[in-house]
């Protein structure tokens, strides 16, 4: 496509072209919505229960504390990402 060099540029350029169709193969495990909410979520058991671990030197209510932070992260995040 070419112009004028007498007339002004266009406002706005086209658009780069999108990516075409995935290609053909195996469909993704996981949405990335998913493995957001669940990388975070794990994340933040980790950190529940460390915290917990320092606080009260036993392992059983670490590991319970930072399994149910997991799992209440979870169905938090899940209303609360779009």
């Amino acid at each position: 496509m070419s112009r004028d060099h007498d007339s002004p540029a266009p406002a706005h350029p086209d658009p780069p072209s999108t990516p075409g169709a995935a290609p053909a193969g195996k469909p993704a495990l996981l949405s990335q919505r998913t493995a957001l909410i669940l990388f975070i979520a794990v994340g933040i058991g980790i950190g529940i229960g460390m915290l917990t671990f320092f606080a009260e030197k036993s392992y059983p209510k670490a590991v319970l504390a930072g399994v149910l932070a997991a799992g209440c992260c979870t169905v938090g995040l899940h209303s609360l990402i779009d």
